[in-house]
């Protein structure tokens, strides 16, 4: 089972819809809200699959369907 993650911040206006291509992908993922401090602070949302940066900002439904499904 691949580790999927998503940093997001707080006021990221791009994050719902990042929720929802995760929801339509059928994954299971875990959320973390990154501080200013963070390096992916201003690329929020990021998602990572298995410790590799897949998606971020504007997130498309295909990368990360296709990160998926990678060996």
């Amino acid at each position: 089972m691949k580790r999927v993650v998503m940093y997001t911040s707080e006021r990221c206006g791009l994050c719902e819809r990042a929720r929802w291509v995760l929801e339509r992908v059928g994954a299971s993922w875990e959320e973390v809200l990154v501080g200013d401090d963070h390096p992916y602070r201003l690329r929020t949302p990021v998602i990572e699959v298995d410790g590799k940066v897949v998606a971020e900002g504007e997130i498309d439904r295909a990368m990360v369907a296709a990160a998926l499904k990678r060996s």
